[in-house]
């Protein structure tokens, strides 16, 4: 498919095509190579942490809940909007977290979100952010979808760049 989706299955296959080449990644490294920097300080296991803490701000907003609270991101951190410092966030509680655990969690969290996605309309994805996470902020009329588009295949690919990149190294 090329460029960015305009429907719901056009979004949904690009999703799972994309989250398939970060798994196929991600499944050539044994835990050992999960561990080891490759990027800067980030290993591959703290990759996968970050797009599933990700997901899981994703899915907390598509079920109207604190998306903060959803990754573990103590409020006075989220509230700041400092995305640099909720990445650390994550990434330091990444680095101590198994292997194991982490890709658990990624593929719970990536199941509930493709199947609150499978869920939605495309007339849902359409609905104004601010009718998903009401009473945050100033009200916001951009569609969520675009939030779908930026925590999945667009963070993905984003992800998958560094991966390759590094591993190359």
């Amino acid at each position: 498919m090329a460029g960015e989706p305009t429907t719901k299955p056009e979004l949904m296959a690009l999703i799972r095509e994309r989250w398939d080449v970060l798994q196929g990644i991600l499944e050539g490294l044994d835990n050992e190579g999960m561990e080891r920097a490759i990027s800067g300080d980030w290993s591959p296991k703290m990759h996968l942490a970050h797009v599933t803490a990700w997901e899981r701000s994703l899915l907390a907003l598509l079920r109207k809940q604190d998306r903060g609270e959803a990754m573990g991101i103590p409020a006075a951190l989220w509230e700041g909007h400092d995305t640099d410092a909720i990445n650390s966030f994550v990434a330091a509680a990444a680095a101590v977290t198994d292997v194991r655990e982490v890709r658990r969690q990624a593929m719970a969290t990536h199941g509930e979100l493709m199947g609150q996605l499978e869920a939605m309309t495309q007339e849902d994805l359409a609905r104004p952010y601010s009718e998903y996470q009401p009473g945050v902020g100033e009200y916001n009329s951009r569609p969520v979808g675009g939030w779908v588009h930026g925590n999945t295949w667009d963070h993905y690919d984003e992800h998958i760049g560094w991966l390759n990149e590094g591993l190359r190294g």
